[in-house]
Parts: structure tokens; sequence; C-alpha cells
């Protein structure tokens, strides 16, 4: 049986990193390479702008529609960020690496749009580290479009970042 190990986000071995997925912020999304069906996505950066993000995310999970049945295709919850530093975005989906992809590259960033308004990264690199006994590979994809289903951008800027 194979045993569970705590996602480790920016720091773990295995992992997708979208980053910067929105215009102006600093801020990476990062998913585990293998998850449960209700997968976590990580969203790590600055305090400023894992505050301004919040309610968002609230609004996303509220608004995005639900299947009765099961929930698939879901996002489910989100978690603050006071205690971790960082947000927790739960989304019910597949399992498989190619849906770890989907995920990051289609979904929450049409999500974000759609249900939030908040305005995508001009290019935003999804970047994925895979480990194994003796294994490793990385590779980095660039994405320069909108994910498709969007016609136009959002509109919604993060706030500069305070500088002290």
């Amino acid at each position: 049986m194979k045993q569970k190990r705590a996602f480790l986000g920016t720091s773990d071995t295995q992992k997708i990193v979208l980053h910067p997925v929105f215009y102006g912020s600093p801020l990476s999304v990062i998913s585990p390479v293998e998850a449960p069906s209700e997968t976590c996505l990580y969203i790590e950066g600055p305090q400023d702008h894992l505050q301004f993000l919040f309610p968002y995310l609230i609004r996303l999970v509220k608004q995005a529609p639900i299947d009765p049945q099961d929930n698939w295709g879901t996002w489910t919850g989100v978690e603050g960020y006071q205690k971790t530093g960082k947000l927790i975005l739960f989304y019910h989906y597949g399992a498989s690496f190619a849906d770890r992809i989907f995920l990051l590259e289609h979904h929450f960033r049409r999500d974000s749009v759609f249900y939030c308004g908040l305005k995508l990264a001009d290019i935003s690199f999804l970047d994925v580290f895979c480990r194994r006994a003796n294994f490793k590979w990385y590779d980095r994809f660039t994405l320069t479009c909108l994910p498709e289903e969007l016609e136009k951008n959002g509109i919604i800027e993060f706030p500069q970042l305070q500088l002290i």
C-alpha cells in the first residue's frame, strides 16, 4: 500500500507550479503531482496579495456551479492565510497527472476571470517537477493565451506591493 505524504507547496520536490498567475502579482499556485480526487492548490506569495485574493476565492467557491450528484469538477472550499502564510483552495477533480496540469492551466485561470473578474498575467509559466527513486524530470510550459471559453481578460488588478 502506498503511503501518503504531506505536500510541501513550493518546497516540495514533486509539484506543478503556475506563476505568475495574475497581472501585477508574484503569487504562485502550486499543485501536488499526485493527489486524491479532492485536490488542494496552494497559493503562495506576499501576504498583501494573499489578503487581496482571499475574498475573490470565497466568491469563486460560492458562485461556481456544483454538480449535485457528486460535486465533481467543482471548487469545494478555501482556507485562509493567517496561520499558514498561504491560501489553500480545494477542488474536486480527477486524480491523474494530466488532470493536475489541466486544473492549473485551464480551470483555475478560466474561473478566476469568469467568476471573479481578476486580470491574468500576460505570460504565465507552468513548471512541472517530478522525482522518483531513479528518475528526475523538469519541464516548463509558457502560457500566452487566455483559456478557451474566455473572449477577454478580467479587469481587476492586484494592488502594487508596499515597499518598506
